[in-house]
Formats: C-alpha cells, sequence, structure tokens
C-alpha cells in the first residue's frame, strides 16, 4: 500500500481563497521591493528582468542596500548572490522529489522557494502526485504575486513617487523580521543570526559600504558548531 493509498485521514488543499491570499501578499512584497529597486535608480528593465529571472526579494534588496550606502556594482551583485545562494540548496533538496520530464525538473528548480519545498516535503508521506500538487499550487501563486506586484510597483512609484507615504517601505522589512524571527526557534539559526547581526553592526563603520553584509554571512559557518535543534524540545502526542 502506498502513502496515497493510505485510508487515514488525508489533509485537503488550500483552497482558492488561501492561494489568493498567498498572492496578494506576494505582491505586495514585489511593490515594496520594487520601490525600494527603483529608489536606488534600477531601470525598470532591470527590475523586470530581477523579478522573472532571479526571484529573490532578500536578493534585489542587497543589492539596493549597498548601491544605497555607496557601495559599487561589484559588492552590491555579491552581496546579491550571497543572500539569494540558498536557492541552489532549495532547487537540490527537490531533485528526485517526483518523476517529472528535463524541463519540468528546470522549472521546479527555478522556482524553488522556501514555502513550495516545504509543500512539497510535508505532502511527500501522500504521495508523489500530492508533493507535486503542493509545490506547484505554491510556487505559482507567489510568483505570479511577485512578478504582479513588481509590475504594478513600477507603475505605483511613479504615480506616488515618495512610496514612504502610504508605508510600502515597511513591507519588505517587516516580511524580513517576521523570517528572522522565526529563525530565533532554532539554536544553530540563532547563532547565525546573532553572529551576523553583530558583526554587521561593528564593522559597518569600519568598511565600505557592502562588506560587512558580505562578512556577516560567515555567521552561517559558526551556527555549523551549534546544534541543529529547537530551544525547546517539540511535544508530541
Amino acid at each position: 500500500m502506498t502513502a496515497a493509498d493510505h485510508p487515514g485521514p488525508q489533509r485537503k488543499g488550500l483552497t482558492p481563497f488561501d492561494l489568493g491570499t498567498l498572492l496578494l501578499a506576494s505582491a505586495a512584497i514585489g511593490i515594496a521591493v520594487t520601490s525600494i529597486m527603483t529608489g536606488v535608480g534600477t531601470s525598470a528593465l532591470v527590475v523586470m528582468l530581477a523579478c522573472t529571472f532571479a526571484y529573490s526579494g532578500t536578493g534585489e534588496v542587497a543589492y539596493a542596500s549597498v548601491i544605497a550606502s555607496g557601495g559599487g556594482m561589484a559588492p552590491a551583485l555579491l552581496a546579491s548572490m550571497l543572500v539569494s545562494s540558498r536557492f541552489g540548496l532549495l532547487a537540490m533538496s527537490m531533485n528526485g522529489r517526483w518523476k517529472a520530464p528535463l524541463w519540468e525538473r528546470i522549472v521546479v528548480a527555478h522556482l524553488a522557494s522556501e514555502i513550495g519545498v516545504a509543500a512539497a516535503i510535508e505532502a511527500a508521506p501522500r504521495g508523489e502526485r500530492a508533493a507535486r500538487r503542493a509545490f506547484f499550487e505554491l510556487v505559482l501563486a507567489s510568483t505570479a504575486g511577485w512578478i504582479i506586484g513588481s509590475a504594478i510597483g513600477l507603475v505605483v512609484g511613479n504615480v506616488v513617487g515618495d512610496t514612504r507615504a502610504i508605508g510600502l517601505d515597511v513591507v519588505f522589512p517587516a516580511s524580513f523580521v517576521g523570517a528572522v524571527v522565526n529563525a530565533l526557534r532554532g539554536q544553530d539559526s540563532t547563532v547565525a543570526v546573532a553572529t551576523g547581526a553583530a558583526a554587521a553592526l561593528a564593522l559597518t563603520p569600519l568598511l565600505p559600504a557592502g562588506v560587512p553584509v558580505l562578512i556577516a554571512a560567515g555567521g552561517s559557518l559558526v551556527a555549523m558548531a551549534a546544534p541543529a535543534k529547537p530551544w525547546r524540545p517539540v511535544v508530541t502526542a
């Protein structure tokens, strides 16, 4: 008997409302990131190419942060690639999750994100079909929202001018803070966050723009010595 044939209770898929909410949330982040990118002088063409082919909001913000603080193109691109490197690991983690032709594997690798990979892994016990469906439901909704939001951001930025007037400047930082807070649940990720933040704060006044961010990534190497487990044990029934 396969996982798909298991007679136990099965978790239902996401509803259209769930996926619509995810799309809108991704669009809001796309608008915010685009306003940040255009604020440092990035052209509309580069913004749309970045959101379509790079698919990394954190990478775009890292790039914009370095440029805005006076850094050059090289450290800005390096910072962007560094924070986006996790997508390579996510793409590799999807290898062999279900049988797929080469073109589909390329699409999966390109669209692999935290929520999509997590959904596929969570659905895996129910079979390959469930994992595939869960993955594509989430990544297609979030990707569509991301691209649509980025395009809207170009229009909104031109119409509104100062996007801080309607609070768009806080959307992405708020989502980033949420990710950091979530990372504090694990001992190893807490060490990475604390070490990286301390290094960035200490070195920012001393080094050229963009360099402290790159050095802060070394916190992940220090975190490898910490236990990969939550601060509190998970109690299961």
